[in-house]
């Protein structure tokens, strides 16, 4: 699994709390967050953009929102001290790290679908798997396969 694979996963991880905030004004279109600023600006291609994939059509109610809140908060300081001290900019992580990154993701992923309805596991699992996806295909598309 490459490197940048993990890193998607854990900005997904730390940008969750983003979707809380997110969702708190108006009516988002097709009942997902709203597109927000931010590192990768309007249209939301930095770490917003991942979180707000994840919950893409769900309307979290406010105690689920708070929910997700917690589990981000749970798992921010393990997430953090992951991280090396230049960014992903520092180069890719070990393979360890990797590993503990793709834990943490796994196990945040968990509680997330843990704390929403049925009818939201159908789309938060589509929205998994469509992210799945489109790692994967970064990652051929590196690799020049």
């Amino acid at each position: 699994m490459s490197w940048i694979r993990i890193a998607i996963a854990g900005a997904a991880l730390v940008s969750v709390a983003s979707v809380a905030g997110a969702q708190g004004g108006g009516a988002p279109p097709q009942g997902g967050p709203p597109p927000q600023g931010g590192p990768g600006g309007p249209q939301g291609q930095g770490r917003g953009d991942r979180s707000r994939m994840l919950f893409n059509g769900i309307e979290l109610t406010d105690a689920q929102k708070d929910q997700v809140q917690k589990i981000n908060d749970k798992y921010k300081a393990e997430r953090e001290a992951l991280m090396p001290a230049g960014g992903m900019q520092a180069g890719p992580p070990d393979d360890a790290t990797r590993a503990r990154m793709r834990e943490l993701s796994t196990k945040a992923q968990t509680e997330y679908r843990a704390i929403i309805t049925a009818d939201q596991q159908v789309i938060f699992d589509k929205n998994v798997a469509e992210m799945k996806a489109r790692m994967e295909q970064r990652q051929k598309q590196q690799s020049g396969v």
